[in-house]
């Protein structure tokens, strides 16, 4: 008789699962069901060293390799996308394209992450390559700009499958060398094109070597794949996807029309009650496999995962908040339209070296130093305190925010791979794809939140900063307020525009200029400080949470089943 035929009976209030019988063979018939309590199980007892293997550190560059590939569209889109949307026709539709990526990733960290605790990660990290590839050729080959918000949805289903805590090794690459690359290509007529050309091309080399090399347990937590459709939580996903869609949509279109448009507040109430309504089906819906496990919140208080996913949610909100400040410096307060682009793309490496030398550091000295709830909170305090007195920034000191931002960035690469640790190991070992989808929804909509705010920030206090102090300006040089309206409304538009302005004097126009920058030095500035609320929050976040130091050792807890400590792994 097939072991799946020697059923024993469970106790309540535990789950029915799959043990191997013999570790020799893998199919799954070769099973047998037992019963597990999920908050004690872990799935491998290890009985001596565990080694991470030369296959198992191949696959590791891999799976970070396929992370990377799909981060490349943030940092070469999001520097060009107004010129490329501009070449294909429809310069509005550019502002779309990333948060279309950062939305699909959010939904399908939530969707396909936990899920893969279920069905296993090999097939659903190798069919995210093959969208992410044909995302890439879609994106290379645009004829309008339809086609490449098409593309970046493709993009961003596939950020989803690859829950590492090492996944931003790869996008050292992009992070750097995106922007540059980016900036020379539109240069040159249709070469953008190979942007993605050339990502599709590695991403189907990185296919290829996941279908020989990356062989997970295909049962993680040990539940046939015939009962876990039956659990699945398909009013959960239908649900999450419905606000998240809303409420992504109504963020975007703050960064268009008004805020207050009726348009923008129906989208984020709908967006907003729908998650709401996410929340309690996942609460009450007595669920066998919820996407949502509320205990994991209300675990410790919330001191073992709560709090965390609180910090990992605020931590990647200083990210965004440098990345509009920072170049926003760049281009109004230390460079003009005559500065060669050499010395531009100079001027962004303390961003980006930044955030690669703090994320180097972690990896070299992290474990050495140990004391890792000190670590967490310590790198949360320096980037919330060097982010601030980025608001410092004018015109004149541009040494010292270089210095601010790499210090700010640096801070960033360490907290934010610790967020994603804290986040992870605060659930058990058999909900990893859980705790992981977790990581990526609160670094990714925390990014999109906070990317509405500030730019809504800058772009208000800007408006109302540079009507002021461009009228005081012209007035004080002699001029009316209808001058001042005029200059004020001509400056966006180039030399010419200026130029063409009746009843104005050489003195006036270099006084709008100057009145000009100036409101955008106070718009930063507004910016900088605002972002305190969020880091003293963080901060008390951090302070809150349960130190992940007893679990920090180098104990495995999955192998792949085509490598030699195959036989470790409790379920196949």
């Amino acid at each position: 008789m097939s072991p799946l035929h020697d059923v024993e009976k469970t106790e309540p209030g535990k789950t029915e699962v799959l043990e191997n019988s013999t570790f020799s063979h893998y199919s799954d018939l070769n099973v047998k069901k037992v019963a597990v309590d999920p908050d004690k199980f872990i799935p491998n007892e290890a009985r001596d060293e565990d080694v991470v293997t030369m296959k198992t550190w191949a696959v590791i560059v891999i799976l970070s390799a396929s992370y990377g590939l799909s981060f490349w569209i943030v940092t070469t889109i999001g520097a060009i996308q107004t010129q490329v949307a501009t070449k294909l026709g429809n310069p509005g539709n550019g502002a779309w394209w990333t948060t279309v990526y950062t939305m699909c990733t959010a939904i399908s960290f939530m969707i396909f992450g936990g899920n893969s605790d279920l069905f296993g990660r090999r097939w659903f990290v190798i069919s995210g390559n093959i969208f992410v590839f044909a995302g890439y050729l879609a994106m290379g080959a645009a004829k309008d700009t339809q086609t490449v918000i098409g593309g970046a949805a493709a993009v961003g289903i596939v950020t989803s499958s690859v829950n590492l805590t090492f996944q931003d090794a790869s996008t050292w690459v992009a992070v750097l060398f995106g922007p540059i690359v980016a900036r020379y290509a539109i240069r040159h007529g249709d070469s953008w094109r190979w942007l993605f050309y050339s990502a599709a091309i590695a991403t189907f080399v990185v296919f290829g070597l996941l279908i020989w090399l990356y062989k997970p347990p295909k049962h993680p937590r040990g539940i046939l794949w015939s009962q876990a459709l039956r659990e699945l939580d398909y009013m959960g996903a239908v649900l999450f996807t419905a606000g998240a869609v809303c409420v992504f949509t109504g963020v975007i279109y703050t960064t268009i029309i008004p805020s207050s448009d009726p348009k923008v507040i129906s989208l984020l109430v709908v967006g907003f009650a729908i998650i709401a309504v996410f929340a309690c089906w996942e609460r009450f819906g007595n669920l066998k496999q919820p996407m949502c496990p509320p205990e994991i919140f209300a675990k410790d208080k919330g001191r073992e995962f709560t709090y965390p996913f609180i910090a990992g949610v605020i931590v990647n909100m200083f990210f965004y908040s440098v990345n509009i400040v920072y170049p926003t410096m760049i281009n109004v307060l230390w460079t003009t339209s005559l500065t060669p682009l050499s010395t531009q793309l100079l001027y962004t490496l303390p961003q980006n070296l930044g955030l690669i030398f703090g994320s180097m550091l972690l990896w070299l000295f992290g474990i050495k130093i140990g004391h890792w709830k000190w670590q967490f909170i310590g790198a949360f305090s320096i980037m919330t305190l060097f982010g601030c007195l980025m608001a410092l920034g004018t015109t004149t000191n541009m040494a010292m925010v270089m210095v601010f931002c790499f210090i700010c960035e640096g801070a960033y690469g360490w907290s934010q791979t610790l967020s994603i640790t804290w986040i992870q190991m605060g659930v058990p070992q058999t909900q990893l794809g859980i705790s992981g989808a977790l990581a990526g929804v609160a670094r990714w909509t925390g990014g999109a939140l906070s990317s509405s705010i500030y730019l809504a920030i800058l772009s208000n206090v800007q408006a109302s900063q540079s009507t002021q102090l461009v009228t005081d300006a012209v007035t004080a040089m002699g001029g009316t307020e209808a001058t001042a309206a005029a200059l004020l409304a001509a400056i966006p538009l180039g030399a010419e525009a200026i130029a063409k302005v009746d009843g104005t004097t050489e003195a006036m126009v270099a006084a709008t200029g100057t009145a000009f920058v100036q409101s955008y030095v106070v718009a930063l500035r507004t910016v900088c400080l605002a972002s305190i609320a969020f880091g003293v929050i963080g901060m008390m976040c951090c302070c809150f949470s349960n130190d992940v130091g007893p679990k920090m050792n180098d104990k495995i807890e999955v192998f792949l089943e085509n490598d030699v400590q195959a036989e470790k792994n409790r379920f196949h």
